[in-house]
């Protein structure tokens, strides 16, 4: 019977440095593979974020123009004060005591499109807030009951008592060359 005897010539200087090069080259490729990935996943983190954002700037601006004019007391409110391309204000009575001014922060609202620094602003009895960043677009466009635009912006007092619908248009770009796009039309209940 034959006994195989085990090699103990080991690895040769060569050979080991051939195979720590491979291990670099594999680990630099899986590293590049893990930052980039990361990398995505916190870009794309970012713009679910933002893109929330929007949606609910959208949701308290709709909520807050459908509501314009709500007047319980009947005392001849004016729902839209300011009407603009960048600029809309717009009042109502919700605690009913026949005033804008009474104890509610949010019965005369105005929405500012800031373009020398992207912010669309939201101004009450409390104080002006930020409340959206990082915008390249914003416009505001006015519609009658027929859906005829109305374009002489700022608009006249005959023409904001004609607004039936308001259209929001909002362009975001969280991160350089990735623009959100965001429209709305408001039907405004209340005149």
């Amino acid at each position: 019977m034959r006994r195989i005897v085990p090699d103990r010539r080991g690895l040769t200087l060569v050979e080991l440095m051939v195979a720590l090069a491979l291990f670099a080259v594999i680990t630099t490729v899986v590293i590049s593979f893990l930052t980039g990935s990361r990398r995505t996943y916190n870009a794309t983190s970012d713009r679910a974020q933002y893109q929330q954002s929007m949606r609910a700037v959208f949701s308290l601006l709709s909520r807050e123009l459908r509501s314009a004019g709500c007047d319980p007391a009947e005392t001849g409110l004016e729902r839209l004060t300011l009407c603009d391309d960048d600029v809309i204000r717009c009042r109502m009575d919700l605690d009913g005591d026949g005033s804008t001014l009474g104890t509610g922060p949010d019965e005369d609202i105005r929405y500012v499109y800031v373009a020398g620094s992207g912010e669309l602003q939201r101004t009450t009895a409390d104080g002006t807030m930020t409340i959206l960043h990082n915008l390249t677009g914003f416009q505001f466009r006015y519609f009658d009951t027929n859906g005829a635009q109305i374009v002489a912006t700022p608009l006249s007092a005959a023409d904001r008592d004609r607004v039936r619908f308001v259209d929001i248009d909002i362009v975001g770009e969280p991160h350089p060359g990735e623009p959100v796009n965001y429209s709305t039309r408001v039907f405004l209940r209340n005149g």
